[in-house]
C-alpha cells in the first residue's frame, strides 16, 4: 500500500526513483560480499537519505531539458557501470552511491537549485569518505588502542607485554591490526550523528560539541573493551574459544560493539534534542 502511495503521490513519484537506486546499490554490495561493516554503513546511509527525502518531499520545479538530459545519461552510465561491479577488489563500490545520487539530483532539480538537495548528496559521500577516514584515523589510533588494551589487561592482572601492535600474554599473542583499532566504529557513530543533524539537528553548538566528543570517547572505550575480550577469550581454557574469537573478531559479532556505541550516543543525542525542544 505504501509503495502504491509513493508511486502515485505527486510529491513523491520522483523520490521513488531514488529509492529504487538505493535498493539496487544495496543489493550489489551484498552480492559482491563486501565487508559487513561497509554493508551496514551503506544501509545506515540509505535510511538517512530516505528520511531526508521524506522530510523534504521532492518535487520537480522548473525542470530544464539540459538537466534532464545530463541526469538521464549520467544515471544510465552509473547503472551500467554498477553491473560490471563483480568483486570487492573493485573500489568503484565506494563511488556508485554518490555518483548515482548526484545525477538523480541533477535530474530532479536545475543546477541553481542543487543546494536544496545537498543533504542527501552529502550523506552519499560518507561512503567513499570512510576509506579516507580509516587511513587518517589509524595514524592516531595505531599506538593509542594497543596501549589502552595493554593497560586494561594489566589492571586485570594478566601481566601482558606490549610490543608495537602485539600484546603477549604467556604463550599467546594478540595482534591489534588496523581493522582492530576502532576507526570504523568511530566513523559509524559520527555518520549516525551527521544523519541526525540532517533531519533534526541540535541548535546549540555546545550540545553538538559534547555529543561529538563523547562519540569518539565512547567508541574508543568500547573498542578497547572488545580487544580486551578478544585477549581474554584467546588465553582462556574454555571450549569452542576459536568459534567465540571468530564471532567477536571476524563475523557479525564484531558489529555488536558498534551497535552499542550507536545506542549510547543516540540516547545522548536525543536527550539533548528533547531539552532543546522543551525550552524552545
Amino acid at each position: 500500500m505504501r509503495l502504491i502511495e509513493i508511486i502515485k503521490g505527486k510529491s513523491s513519484n520522483y523520490s521513488f526513483l531514488i529509492y529504487l537506486f538505493l535498493i539496487w546499490n544495496s543489493i550489489k554490495l551484498f552480492f559482491i560480499n563486501i565487508d559487513p561493516i561497509i554493508q551496514i554503513l551503506n544501509l545506515l546511509l540509505t535510511m538517512g537519505i530516505f528520511f531526508c527525502i521524506e522530510d523534504r518531499k521532492l518535487q520537480i520545479k522548473g525542470k530544464r531539458k539540459i538537466n534532464f538530459l545530463i541526469g538521464i545519461i549520467g544515471i544510465s552510465i552509473t547503472v551500467i557501470r554498477s553491473l560490471l561491479l563483480n568483486n570487492a577488489d573493485d573500489i568503484y563500490y565506494y563511488f556508485n552511491l554518490p555518483i548515482g545520487i548526484f545525477f538523480l539530483v541533477i535530474l530532479f532539480k536545475p543546477f541553481n537549485e542543487f543546494n536544496h538537495l545537498k543533504k542527501i548528496f552529502i550523506l552519499s559521500l560518507l561512503l567513499p569518505l570512510r576509506r579516507l577516514f580509516f587511513y587518517l584515523a589509524n595514524y592516531i589510533l595505531g599506538s593509542l588502542i594497543p596501549t589502552l588494551t595493554w593497560f586494561v589487561l594489566f589492571a586485570l592482572g594478566k601481566n601482558p607485554i606490549l610490543d608495537a601492535e602485539n600484546i603477549f600474554i604467556e604463550d599467546y599473542q594478540l595482534i591489534i591490526s588496523k581493522g582492530c583499532l576502532g576507526a570504523d566504529n568511530i566513523y559509524f557513530v559520527l555518520s549516525t550523528i551527521i544523519i541526525y543533524s540532517c533531519i533534526f539537528r541540535l541548535r546549540k553548538i555546545k550540545n553538538l560539541g559534547i555529543v561529538l566528543s563523547l562519540s569518539i570517547a565512547v567508541s574508543i572505550t568500547i573498542n578497547t573493551i572488545r580487544n580486551t575480550m578478544l585477549a581474554l577469550v584467546l588465553t582462556s581454557k574454555i571450549s569452542y574459544k576459536d568459534r567465540i574469537f571468530y564471532f567477536l573478531h571476524d563475523s557479525y559479532g564484531s558489529l555488536l560493539f558498534t551497535f552499542f556505541s550507536v545506542l549510547i550516543i543516540s540516547s545522548l543525542y536525543f536527550k539533548f534534542l528533547n531539552k532543546e525542544l522543551e525550552y524552545k
